[in-house]
């Protein structure tokens, strides 16, 4: 495991969850095929095929597969067995609201500027990130991408916003998962974390709230367009 991916995975990407390093691994391995088109929204999870794909037995794959659940990546329709989820277009708005109430609502409770070892924090967060972009490692990019926006707005200083937030950032993260290997949405994503940052040091608010609502776009044009506009 690399460092970028330790250290997200010790930030607590998974809220409230200790997984065994072998449910960890198939749950990585789901991800990945997730970011890079393999597994597609509403594609069935059929067990027999993800404990050939990833080696796994059958223990392990149910395990990953109710913290996925769990965690609204995953869905189980009756009678129709795991899938990931899907968002139509009210589902997609449905939950976007709900986020920019959830981000708006984080970043004008932050005390500004922030402490000087938080801060820190968040700043070593977003160097974690952008050298994972470089790496090309998707899970350690998507770990890293987590783990800073939980630091990001922990900030605020209430942890039922902070851990809502973290909730929603599991539960679209079918939505937004297919910008994570976009280049362009990846290196804008990078360039907005340094500038938030840099607002947070400036004590800037008006800044934060449009770069914290401006920032969750790309990820959201990109799925519509590749499965909302056909």
């Amino acid at each position: 495991m690399s460092n970028n991916r330790q250290s997200a995975m010790d930030a607590g990407v998974f809220p409230r969850a200790e997984l065994s390093p072998q449910v960890a691994a198939v749950i990585e391995a789901i991800e990945t095929d997730i970011i890079r088109g393999i597994i597609l929204p509403r594609t069935r999870l059929i067990e027999d095929h993800l404990m050939e794909d990833y080696g796994a037995k059958r223990h392990v794959v149910r395990a990953a597969l109710t913290e996925l659940q769990r965690l609204g990546v995953v869905v189980k329709p009756p009678h129709l067995g795991a899938r990931i989820r899907r968002f139509d277009a009210q589902s997609l708005e449905d939950l976007y609201h709900l986020r920019t109430v959830l981000h708006r609502a984080a970043v004008e409770a932050m005390p500004l500027p922030p402490q000087a070892e938080p801060l820190e924090s968040v700043r070593a967060a977003a160097q974690a990130h952008a050298q994972a972009a470089q790496s090309g490692d998707l899970i350690a990019i998507h770990r890293t991408n987590m783990a800073f926006h939980r630091l990001f707005y922990g900030l605020c200083g209430n942890p039922y916003i902070a851990e809502s937030i973290r909730l929603h950032d599991w539960l679209s993260f079918p939505a937004r998962a297919y910008a994570i290997a976009d280049r362009e949405a990846l290196q804008r994503a990078c360039a907005e974390h340094a500038h938030m940052v840099q607002a947070l040091a400036d004590a800037d608010r008006p800044r934060l709230v449009e770069l914290a609502l401006g920032h969750m776009r790309p990820a959201r044009r990109i799925y519509e367009e590749k499965y909302l506009s056909r």
